[in-house]
């Protein structure tokens, strides 16, 4: 699903998140139209807001996943089977064209468009919470997303950061960190262990470990010290006071927060999951069109 919200002076504005559908298999021109479709229900959204300001540019951020050139705006995703046909295809300047056809044809001379990726815009929402601190964010679900933020300010090169910031494609036993740290990490955790059964997916072997499921719950445990032992390093390195976890994953961490905190314990660092990604995704979206 894809979502959207309006934002006024970096404030979510009450009222406005919607969600639409993805189609993110679809041809170029009908993942386009879709797109462009949503910006303009957002904008005649924004305009019906009876507090919404005359702006001189209005600014869209957009989460878009990766590989993209989110600079220039290019989609360079294949062999994800999501997005693929938009292999090459400059997603901003294409949005443009189609909005100049519409009805807010007259406004995009205003629009200020810019992409970046989930993980990073949660990192730089969170962030805003601790503008003094150096901060580790964290995204789990279907992969790992990061972003390294210091006094609110993202992070992507230098000695004490990886390159551009991202922890997915670190080795880690012998594979990406993404094939430990998501949804698919923790069901292969479970089968190898035979406790993953037909129909089941992350929310279930969460609910059996709440329930009292102590094969259950060691293997929560086992995935947070799996986790803490991957992030020690970095988060060292980097010199964070604080690490922020995020995602559909992050909402367990009653389950593996105790086995992450003992192997993180070397650092020192604060532990936080936020329940509403969502809403600091949002939040950063915003801070991209602060400077």
């Amino acid at each position: 699903m894809l979502k959207d919200a309006s934002l006024n002076a970096g404030k979510l504005m009450e009222g406005t998140i919607s969600q639409y559908a993805a189609n993110a298999k679809d041809s170029e021109d009908a993942i386009i139209c879709g797109l462009a479709s949503i910006l303009q229900d957002l904008l005649e959204k924004y305009k019906r807001l009876p507090d919404a300001s005359e702006p001189d540019a209005i600014g869209i951020g957009m989460s878009f996943p990766g590989p993209f050139d989110y600079e220039r705006g290019i989609c360079r995703i294949q062999g994800l089977d999501k997005f693929e046909s938009l292999y090459g295809v400059n997603v901003k300047e294409r949005l443009l064209q189609t909005l100049r056809a519409s009805r807010f044809g007259g406004m995009t001379e205003t629009l200020d468009i810019r992409f970046q990726n989930e993980g990073r815009l949660f990192g730089l929402g969170a962030g805003k919470r601790y503008p003094e601190e150096r901060v580790l964010a964290i995204t789990l679900g279907t992969g790992i997303g990061s972003a390294f933020i210091d006094c609110g300010n993202l992070v992507t090169k230098g000695g004490r950061v990886l390159p551009e910031g991202y922890l997915y494609n670190l080795p880690y036993r012998g594979a990406p960190a993404d094939e430990s740290f998501s949804r698919r990490g923790i069901l292969k955790l479970f089968r190898d262990a035979g406790c993953l059964h037909e129909g089941m997916d992350v929310k279930e072997l969460a609910e059996l470990a709440r329930q009292g499921g102590d094969r259950e719950r060691e293997l929560f445990l086992a995935f947070g010290e799996e986790l803490g032992q991957f992030l020690l390093p970095v988060l060292i390195d980097f010199l964070a006071n604080r690490l922020i976890i995020g995602g559909q994953i992050g909402k367990s961490i009653d389950l593996f927060g105790e086995g992450l905190i003992r192997k993180l314990a070397p650092c020192g660092n604060q532990v936080e999951a936020l329940d509403n990604a969502l809403h600091h995704t949002f939040i950063g979206a915003s801070c991209m069109f602060n400077t």
